[in-house]
């Protein structure tokens, strides 16, 4: 075997064992980020079965997103396959909870001090469909490894977004703190391109598309939130 055939059976070994170290920063930043609220939340009286389901749901994706990598890192593809039709239906729960989660909230009137409702709609419902666009484009994927897993941590990095907000000072960030949340999760989704460059000399096209779903979905977020349309939205919904 040359050293160039060598270097790449090493480096498609090392890639499932990246995927499941970013999976559980990922994971660390959420349970970090909820920690300041979850305990309260949870023993306070009368709080919704409806965000009891959409945390459970939350959380069972945060360990099956945990799982996954670790399966194909311990040799047990087959059941990583099987894993995934279940993980299909609980994006697809995500999804739904997320937005009756969204709407609960603005009409409610419990979005936190710092999140006008315009930026809260707007922000959400677009995560929702970034997240669902990537999801749909992995499980397309699914026979090709290398999109799948590139596809699959894009979307993660944009569901995390709310523990993210909830991990960082937010509320002492200023009326900035939107441009600072998204900064930081650009810089997580570079993660995996800058380990291109540096292991395959090249990015992945998968990166290119999930990426740029993101980034297109902060800058449609920063153009429609503070809109005459949002507001109208808003008062569509009922909110108070």
């Amino acid at each position: 075997m040359t050293d160039a055939a060598r270097d790449t059976v090493r480096a498609s070994r090392g890639r499932p064992k990246f995927y499941l170290v970013m999976s559980l920063v990922l994971a660390a930043i959420v349970t970090f980020g909820f920690s300041h609220t979850v305990p309260h939340d949870f023993v306070a009286p009368g709080l919704p079965v409806l965000l009891q389901l959409h945390a459970a749901i939350f959380v069972a994706w945060v360990l099956l997103f945990v799982a996954q990598p670790a399966l194909v890192v311990s040799g047990s593809p087959a059941l990583h396959r099987k894993l995934g039709w279940f993980g299909a239906g609980l994006a697809a729960a995500m999804v739904a909870m997320g937005g009756a989660a969204i709407l609960f909230a603005l009409r409610a009137d419990t979005l936190p001090f710092f999140y006008p409702p315009g930026l809260f709609l707007v922000r959400g419902t677009l995560g929702l469909a970034v997240f669902a666009g990537l999801i749909i484009a992995a499980i397309a994927r699914r026979r090709q490894a290398e999109w799948h897993r590139r596809l699959m941590l894009c979307a993660s990095i944009v569901v995390i977004v709310p523990g993210l907000e909830r991990a960082l000072p937010v509320p002492v960030m200023g009326p900035s703190w939107p441009f600072i949340v998204d900064g930081v999760v650009d810089l997580l989704a570079l993660v995996g391109p800058i380990r291109d460059l540096i292991e395959r000399r090249r990015i992945h096209h998968a990166y290119y598309w999930g990426i740029g779903a993101i980034v297109v979905g902060q800058m449609t977020t920063d153009l429609l939130s503070p809109s005459t349309l949002a507001a109208i939205m808003v008062h569509a919904l009922g909110a108070s």
